[in-house]
């Protein structure tokens, strides 16, 4: 399957992901990494634990996944087969709401009867219409937002370096912990670190203690 990101720039430049003038003055960290491609993959822990973006809030799912994080509707229909907002199963993405806040966890099909279940529009999701999510309140106004993503099996694996690319704002414990728990040959294929616009030595960065939380993370290839 090609990409399911397709480029396009952002309506508002103060959503791209990066950290503000404020943010810069001392409370969030900006750490770059380039490594070799073969270490993406273990950063796919930090995505499935939950990482923050920014967004313009107020807008529906298929809005934020199409328009603001630029995926492809093939992708949207295809792959993406179950939804979770704010913990509740979603099933009409053009009605869901992504308020300020909110948390939104993104599947492929899972396997079995609870994947069934729980996939978005399909037979079975009458089973569960407890944990549907429902729309009930107005929409509001579209607003600057952080929501917390969390992706899973192959969402991951094919969404999971692009979004890294972009940039993700993780705990800075989290990251700290990551780092620390790295052998000392998994460093070996990291080739540039940069924190806060300034290069550090590789060596550096285990015991790097960083300042605030969270911490805006991009991880790119060479």
């Amino acid at each position: 399957m090609r990409p399911p990101l397709i480029p396009h720039s952002a309506p508002d430049t103060k959503m791209k992901d990066e950290p503000s003038n404020q943010e810069h003055a001392g409370r969030v960290n900006e750490v770059r990494l380039t490594v070799k491609a073969h270490l993406v993959p273990f950063f796919f822990l930090l995505l499935q634990r939950g990482f923050t973006q920014k967004i313009q809030a107020g807008c529906s799912v298929r809005s934020l996944l199409s328009d603001q994080f630029g995926l492809s509707a093939e992708y949207i229909e295809n792959r993406i087969q179950t939804l979770f907002l704010n913990g509740k199963s979603v099933d009409d993405i053009d009605a869901a709401i992504v308020r300020d806040g909110s948390s939104l966890a993104l599947s492929s099909a899972m396997p079995g009867v609870l994947g069934a279940t729980l996939r978005r529009g399909g037979y079975y999701s009458r089973m569960r219409s407890q944990i549907t999510h429902v729309e009930s309140a107005a929409p509001p106004r579209w607003t600057d937002g952080r929501i917390v993503v969390k992706l899973f099996n192959l969402t991951i694996r094919e969404l999971g370096p692009v979004f890294l690319a972009r940039g993700i704002w993780v705990d800075a414990e989290s990251l700290k912990d990551f780092f620390r728990s790295r052998p000392n040959d998994w460093w070996d294929g990291c080739v540039e670190a940069e924190v806060d616009g300034r290069n550090i030595g590789i060596t550096e960065m285990p015991n790097r203690d960083f300042a605030g939380s969270p911490v805006h993370l991009q991880v790119r290839t060479v």
